[in-house]
C-alpha cells in the first residue's frame, strides 16, 4: 500500500466545516459638524476627505458632515458653519 492512499482516504472522510458570517463590523465614526448651504436649488457634493456624498437643497440646507470635510466646504463660499 502506498503512502498516498491513506491520505486520500483521510481527505475523503473529512467533514466540511461551516463558516459563519462575522458580526457586523463596527463603523468608525468621525466627529461631525453641522454645515448650512447658502445656495439655491439642489447641490450634491463629495466630501474631499471622507468621500461621502452630501445632498443639500433649499428644503434641507443643513447637513451633519464629517468635520474634516466641513472646513473645505466652508472655504468654498457655498456653505457656512452653524453658529
Amino acid at each position: 500500500m502506498s503512502c498516498c492512499g491513506g491520505k486520500r482516504e483521510a481527505l475523503a472522510q473529512r467533514r466540511p466545516y461551516v463558516v459563519t458570517a462575522s458580526p457586523t463590523p463596527v463603523a468608525v465614526t468621525r466627529p461631525r459638524t453641522p454645515v448650512l448651504f447658502k445656495g439655491i436649488g439642489k447641490y450634491l457634493v463629495t466630501g474631499p476627505h471622507s468621500r461621502e456624498v452630501y445632498s443639500f437643497s433649499a428644503d434641507e440646507p443643513e447637513q451633519m458632515v464629517d468635520a474634516r470635510d466641513a472646513a473645505v466646504l466652508i472655504r468654498s463660499g457655498l456653505f457656512r458653519g452653524k453658529l
